[in-house]
């Protein structure tokens, strides 16, 4: 009888399964939410520009257009922040330099007299807070120490006052007066208007307001000749403004035309103590630190007993240094910014 061959079972290894592939997918919800993200912020500088530069309050306008004027490159921020929505013209009226201190001119603060028997060499720093600044008050009882400090590279690299202050063997210094940045580099070495250390004159213009000590202590400042500087015995001097106070009165009218920013400023009392003030700002302490107006310094100065005050260079150059250390906070995210020149103050 037939039997049919009987099958084998196949022998079957170890299944394999393929495994699915899956491409993973753009995360749309990242993107959108960066895309809303931008959008929004976007729409918040476009808003906030019409509404500070077109909007319907016009001290608004006037505080954005003073304060951006006086920042290190006023031209450039006052048309960024804007939009293009102020003019030209408007611009070049509220960049400091251009634009002018609403001050009484009152002609030039001659020296109030000779201060050089003195015998105090003391130097005191103090702190002064308003509702809009933080401010250092220096004290140097003996104005015969007051030198100008120039930059070691004059036309070509600016120093810090840190650097100026090492550079001639002084105990203290803060920024001084007006130069010139050529690119926009933050490294100006370049001093504008008249320019004086140790007799030597580094640069001279009879249309720049001359801030300078004379050869008895005495602070002058205003618009001189080379010979009226000579013949008053000038032979430390720098350049900037406004004069704010004069004869004991102050010169500021309204808050001065150049808004809220950081500050310094040099003054004199009726005994020969020089004062130098700086103030911080730009949120620098806060949303509430916006800086002092010219005023604000104007009524520091009278509040410390000046006679005589002039305002120095501000903004990012604001600096005051003493025994090694820098006493402010300068408003430059890089620090202590190169400038030209410097009040400094020797050993006694």
């Amino acid at each position: 009888m037939y039997k049919p061959p009987v099958k084998q079972p196949i022998e079957q290894g170890p299944q394999t399964t393929k495994k699915r592939v899956t491409r993973k997918k753009p995360k749309k919800k990242f993107r959108r939410g960066v895309f809303f993200f931008v959008l929004g912020l976007c729409y918040i500088y476009i808003s906030t520009a019409l509404f500070v530069f077109k909007g319907p309050y016009q001290n608004v306008k006037d505080y954005a257009l003073q304060s951006l004027g006086t920042t290190q490159h006023p031209k450039l921020w006052l048309s960024l922040f804007s939009l293009n929505t102020v003019s030209a013209e408007e611009i070049a009226k509220y960049a400091a330099g251009t634009g002018q201190p609403t001050v009484n001119s009152d002609g030039n603060a001659t020296g109030l007299g000779n201060f050089g028997g003195i015998k105090d060499s003391s130097i005191q720093v103090e702190d002064y807070k308003d509702n809009t600044y933080s401010a250092k008050i220096m004290l140097v009882r003996d104005p015969m120490r007051i030198k100008v400090g120039v930059t070691n590279q004059i036309g070509k690299v600016g120093q810090t006052v840190s650097e100026m202050v090492r550079d001639n063997s002084a105990v203290a210094g803060v920024n001084g007066g007006s130069f010139q940045d050529v690119g926009w580099h933050g490294t100006g070495g370049d001093p504008l208007g008249t320019t004086i250390h140790g007799g030597k004159y580094y640069a001279t213009s009879e249309n720049s307001n001359v801030i300078g000590i004379t050869s008895n202590g005495s602070l002058i400042s205003g618009k001189y000749s080379v010979k009226e500087l000579q013949d008053m015995g000038v032979k430390e001097a720098l350049s900037f403004g406004p004069i704010l106070v004069k004869d004991g009165q102050g010169l500021v009218r309204g808050n001065g035309g150049w808004g809220n920013a950081p500050r310094t400023a040099i003054g004199q009392k009726a005994d020969g103590t020089i004062i130098f003030i700086v103030t911080d700002g730009r949120f620098i302490h806060g949303t509430q630190n916006l800086g002092a107006t010219l005023h604000d310094i104007q009524d520091l100065m009278l509040k410390y007993g000046a006679v005589t005050a002039v305002n120095l260079d501000g903004g990012s150059s604001t600096t005051m240094v003493y025994n090694g250390n820098l006493v402010n906070e300068p408003s430059d995210v890089l620090g202590e910014r190169k400038i030209a020149t410097s009040f400094i103050v020797m050993p006694e």
